[in-house]
């Protein structure tokens, strides 16, 4: 039973069963929670059946992930599960929560019966546990402390590739876990070094500069790109600020459905995912609990007050934890919203440029603001309202979708209607009181919409990004950039561009 949990791993990973290092290394963990177990009770029934059904759970999410976000089961999942307890529906919307809970509750009746029914297969006591648990712990403090440099050189010599979809095809979904983690901890120093900030704080106090407003936005592209029956006015704020704009265009982000810290990383750092190896996956999780040269300190070097603005739990991703090291003086986080109105679960776009328009005019010069929207996560409103607003996008009778995803598809357009609301909120607001500021939107990734986009033959994975001046307007330049090299053009656009030092 233990060995078909295992094998279900790599089944769903698409591994063969190929004699190998890396076999080896991929049947190291649940070999040794299967001994742990028989060790802890006693019983061989008992934990052969909970390693199966664990492996068969694990099998399940990573097969579920795979066709929800085009990706499987990292290590920086195993690091986020506490999210899940905390936000459910936004951790975990795949699959239902509901049936996750109730499913994880008859596994855990069904074990507790299992072990009251299964004869001992010897008198227990303490010391096969210990014989298992001590040289296990002491594997754990070596790969993760002394020597964890040289086992992550050894490693390496596997060639993994840092396609998580390959890598578990050529050495198991578990084994490909261990690499990732246990290389991403031995190089993260070397990595970290040429990103460190060179001053901590630096503040220096020049004349006057205009604001800058820097708005992530959750899900959101030009979604007309994916059908002709979606109508071209639905985002009429973005067509008028592109004909006007310094520039805008596609931006290419380092996800897709999920997993918005990387995007927002690669802006705000302008670091590429090559640069931090395998803590790409999650930079916020390790890479960035220590100062990381940005955008942030750079204008506050300037002089700048730096505030990021998120109305969602500050802890999620750990931002509480990171957001100082990139450079912000104050993180304003759901609590800054109360009273606000919310669409679903989450606070309208429209209230966040309401908020930042009000920081504008206490301050005005010398701030920016980082804001990271909430309204068009999923799982996305499917009532009455919804549908209808969403409805009126589109023309369904030419685009026919699939029935399991048309209902959230139309909470999701009228998301996307609503950001476009937030950008004419947000453009006016600084035209009106702050001529000269910088304004940049752009999407953090596309959102999960698997079958809708393979029926339509949409494969593009980029989302959207502009760039516009306040009171002084462009040509509507068009320009396709990657997510890391948004922050330099950032930069030489703002005003009095050329005292700044872009990045090599």
């Amino acid at each position: 039973m233990a060995a078909i949990g295992w094998w279900l791993t790599r089944w769903v990973a698409g591994a063969p069963l190929r004699m190998r290092f890396s076999l080896l290394l991929d049947a190291a963990l649940p070999a040794s929670l299967f001994v742990l177990l028989l060790a802890a009770s006693a019983r061989p029934g008992f934990a052969g059946a909970a390693t199966l059904v664990l492996g068969a759970g694990f099998a399940f999410s990573d097969w579920r992930k795979r066709a929800t976000l085009a990706e499987p089961i990292i290590v920086s999942d195993v690091f986020l599960s506490l999210d899940i307890f905390r936000h459910p529906a936004v951790a975990v919307p795949f699959p239902d929560t509901a049936r996750v809970i109730s499913g994880a509750g008859v596994a855990a009746a069904a074990f507790a019966v299992l072990c009251a029914l299964e004869t001992p297969a010897w008198v227990w006591t303490p010391w096969p546990v210990l014989a298992v648990l001590t040289p296990v712990l002491v594997l754990i403090w070596v790969l993760s402390g002394p020597f964890n440099v040289a086992c992550g050189k050894m490693l390496r010599r596997l060639q993994p590739t840092g396609d998580p979809t390959s890598d578990g095809a050529a050495f198991g979904s578990i084994a490909t876990l261990l690499i990732y983690g246990i290389v991403a901890r031995a190089e993260r120093a070397q990595r970290r070094a040429p990103a460190g900030v060179p001053f901590v704080d630096q503040r220096r106090q020049g004349r006057s500069a205009p604001p800058l407003v820097l708005v992530q936005c959750e899900s959101f592209f030009d979604v007309r790109r994916i059908h002709p029956s979606i109508y071209r006015d639905l985002l009429p704020n973005l067509d008028r600020r592109r004909s006007e704009s310094l520039q805008w265009g596609h931006l290419t982000v380092p996800c897709w459905g999920a997993n918005t810290v990387r995007t927002e990383f690669a802006v705000l750092t302008g670091i590429s995912d090559t640069a931090i190896g395998f803590d790409k996956f999650n930079p916020y999780q390790a890479f960035a609990r220590a100062p990381i040269q940005s955008l942030v300190w750079q204008l506050r070097a300037q002089g700048y007050r730096t505030v990021c603005v998120h109305p969602f739990d500050r802890r999620f991703y750990g931002r509480d934890k990171v957001m100082s090291n990139l450079g912000f003086d104050e993180f304003l986080g759901e609590e800054a919203f109360a009273g606000a109105r919310r669409i679903g679960a989450f606070v309208a776009d429209v209230e966040v440029a309401r908020f930042v328009a009000e920081l504008l005019a206490q301050q005005g010069d010398n701030l920016f603001v980082f804001a990271v929207t909430m309204e068009n996560h999923g799982p996305w409103p499917t009532g009455t309202a919804g549908r209808s607003a969403g409805t009126a996008a589109v023309r369904w009778h030419d685009l026919a979708l699939p029935p399991e995803e048309q209902r959230a598809f139309t909470g999701f357009l009228e998301g996307v209607r609503n950001a476009d609301a937030m950008l004419g909120v947000l453009s006016e607001s600084l035209s009106k009181h702050a001529p000269g500021a910088l304004l940049a939107m752009y999407g953090d990734h596309l959102p999960s919409f698997p079958q809708t986009f393979r029926s339509l033959g949409f494969v593009d994975r980029r989302s959207d990004y502009l760039l516009w001046r306040a009171s002084n307007f462009g040509a509507g330049m068009r320009k396709d950039l990657a997510a890391q090299h948004l922050m330099g053009d950032i930069l030489a656009f703002r005003q009095n561009s050329r005292d700044w030092r872009l990045p090599g």
